[in-house]
């Protein structure tokens, strides 16, 4: 059963997400290895191939349909990664054509199914970008992350009182006046850091000395000037060496 949702009209972001996501998750469940069949294996009678072909001809026109709807929303009707998705759906479309028995031994059906899942997740990262773009998405996202930090170290952080993080952490994250762009930067940095240590790590990287920032700190760059830092310090964050004028 697929875990799409059903085919509709893209008209928000979050239907948008929720429709990439479904992708993401469609892809990973068919990247799975497959068994080649034994002698007592049924696989290969006529019966189980048609019901096997079958199912991954309507797999494939499912996906196809998810695809076009993402490639019709107006945010990535001419973006180039909806453009290597559909390049990709094609790969995949003459793999399959060349795969008639439906068991893929030699994996070049899920080659271009693992080449779409890595356009998916860049569709996902720039979408969560844009999103954090959003002082309040990036003020909730921090929060989430550094839920087990003392409050006062995330408010020195984010440039904003105790009491606001103190409201934040009980949902009460509204219209952000004070040092919106720190908060939407912090939340870009966070973002990418995340996954590669834990929510203390992520923290202590702001107050660690970089040889790329010529001895100083990320808060240091911060404190001074957040529009200056901003390109400097994500590209960092995503591991890149930044060409430096500071």
């Amino acid at each position: 059963m697929s875990v799409l949702p059903e085919p509709s009209t893209i008209t928000t972001d979050d239907l948008l997400r929720e429709h990439v996501e479904g992708l993401e998750r469609e892809l990973d469940a068919a990247i799975k290895p497959y068994q080649v069949p034994g002698e007592r294996d049924l696989r290969m009678d006529a019966v189980s191939r048609k019901r096997r072909v079958g199912e991954r001809d309507r797999w494939f026109e499912h996906l196809r349909s998810e695809i076009l709807d993402v490639a019709r929303s107006p945010a990535w009707r001419d973006h180039d990664l909806t453009v290597e998705l559909l390049l990709t759906l094609e790969d995949l479309r003459a793999a399959i054509e060349n795969d008639p028995d439906a068991l893929d031994e030699g994996w070049h059906v899920r080659l271009p199914m693992q080449v779409m899942r890595v356009v998916v997740q860049a569709m996902l990262r720039q979408i969560d970008h844009e999103a954090i773009d959003d002082p309040v998405f990036a003020a909730k996202l921090v929060i989430e992350e550094f839920r087990h930090i003392e409050t006062r170290e995330v408010a020195r952080l984010l440039g904003v009182t105790t009491k606001s993080v103190s409201n934040w952490r009980r949902g009460r994250v509204e219209q952000i006046k004070r040092n919106p762009a720190r908060i939407s930067l912090i939340g870009q940095l966070v973002y990418e850091l995340r996954r590669g240590t834990t929510p203390r790590g992520v923290l202590l990287w702001f107050d660690r000395s970089r040889e790329q920032l010529r001895g100083r700190t990320p808060r240091e760059l911060l404190d001074e000037d957040v529009a200056d830092a901003a390109p400097v310090l994500v590209s960092l964050a995503r591991g890149g060496r930044a060409q430096l004028d500071v």
